[in-house]
């Protein structure tokens, strides 16, 4: 028994030896230092993956830690409940970076004076200067979040940092320097920014539409008609809207008879048709009607439903014969403005609605009439 341990010892160390001795053909010698290689490179990989977990895991608890240690004390301020607040580290970053999300969320979800409360909050931590500092770095995610702060705050001392952001390349990063302005003077922002939305085709119609709308009409109206006075180019007329109706008028009019009766219309253009039907419908100038009824026929259904709007606003008895032809419009959405203007139609009674439904022939027409009589009782 000894001995044939002994002889199974010999041949295991004589196995190693024949393993370490490199093979004598190149060929195999190149596999062997190949599978070497990407042993290593795996062992290299799988070390690189369990130290970053670890990393990621004591970052989590760091988080964790500190979301419980300063959650309540946001909240408490918020509530104008001005408790004592432990010293910010200020070589942690990290630290700094967690307060300003967790303050920019609350501040999302609060309404009237929490919002100053929790400026209180930001003041007193003195985060000015942490926060401009992160508009020059070149990570984006930072910039975003130090512009959503400055929105927040709306004090017009930070505009000459904010203000450079405009030219921004980055459209996300450049909207969001525009309702930071906003927020921080809105005539004079509006009279900066209406320029560079006609420059820039990145800058949506809808989300430079949301920003007149955060700046109100008294503050938009003024630099809108200003920059239609120059150019009446489409991008400018979707936003008449925004100008006094009275002195938007002559240009809605305009875009409304240069209307063609094809569907040939860009976005830009569709949008300020639908527009001027918008400006016209608060006039409620009888001298407006044959514009809006002209674009009942219009071949994008946006337009039809807009010109139904527009003319509830002005209309009369008379007009029931014209909201009932759309009723059988191929749009859904023109079917549910006709049959609403016509539930609204003064001195029209229930009982001539219902006998109007038994007439109808279209059976989307009889359905959107039917919903809209429903509503009304």
């Amino acid at each position: 028994m000894p001995s044939d341990v002994v002889a199974l010892g010999r041949l295991v160390v004589e196995a190693l030896r024949q393993l370490t001795v490199l093979p004598s053909d190149p060929a195999l010698r190149l596999a062997v230092y190949s599978a070497m290689a990407l042993a290593a490179l795996t062992l290299v990989v799988m070390l690189n993956v369990l130290v970053l977990a670890e990393l990621a895991a004591r970052r989590e608890r760091r988080r964790a830690a500190f979301s419980v240690r300063w959650r309540p004390l946001l909240t408490a301020w918020s509530l104008n409940e001005r408790a004592a607040l432990p010293p910010l580290g200020r070589r942690r970053h990290e630290e700094r970076l967690w307060l300003l999300l967790m303050w920019a969320n609350l501040q999302r979800q609060v309404r009237g004076n929490a919002k100053e409360y929790l400026n209180a909050f930001f003041d007193h931590l003195a985060m000015d200067a942490y926060v401009t500092s992160l508009l020059n770095t070149r990570q984006s995610h930072r910039k975003l979040l130090a512009l959503a702060c400055l929105r927040h705050l709306g004090e017009e001392r930070h505009w000459g940092d904010v203000a450079p952001l405009v030219s921004s390349s980055n459209p996300v990063e450049s909207l969001a320097a525009a309702d930071a302005l906003v927020a921080m003077n809105p005539p004079r922002a509006m009279r900066f920014l209406v320029p560079f939305y006609i420059q820039r085709n990145d800058w949506a119609y809808l989300r430079f539409k949301s920003l007149c709308k955060q700046a109100g009409r008294e503050a938009a109206g003024p630099a809108l008609l200003a920059a239609l006075k120059q150019s009446s180019h489409p991008r400018i007329v979707a936003l008449i809207e925004w100008i006094t109706p009275i002195e938007a008028a002559p240009w809605a009019r305009q875009s409304l008879r240069k209307l063609p009766a094809s569907a040939e219309l860009t976005r830009e253009q569709r949008d300020a048709v639908c527009a001027s039907l918008r400006c016209l419908a608060e006039l409620h100038s009888e001298q407006d009607r044959e514009l809006i009824e002209k674009a009942f026929d219009h071949p994008f259904p946006q337009v039809r439903s807009e010109a139904v709007l527009a003319l509830k606003h002005q209309s009369s008895r008379g007009d029931e014969k014209q909201f009932t032809r759309m009723l059988s419009d191929p749009s859904w959405w023109v079917r549910q403005a006709a049959a609403d203007a016509l539930v609204d139609l003064p001195t029209l009674e229930t009982a001539h609605l219902e006998a109007l439904l038994d007439s109808l022939q279209d059976r989307y027409g009889r359905d959107a009439l039917r919903r809209a009589i429903a509503e009304k009782r």
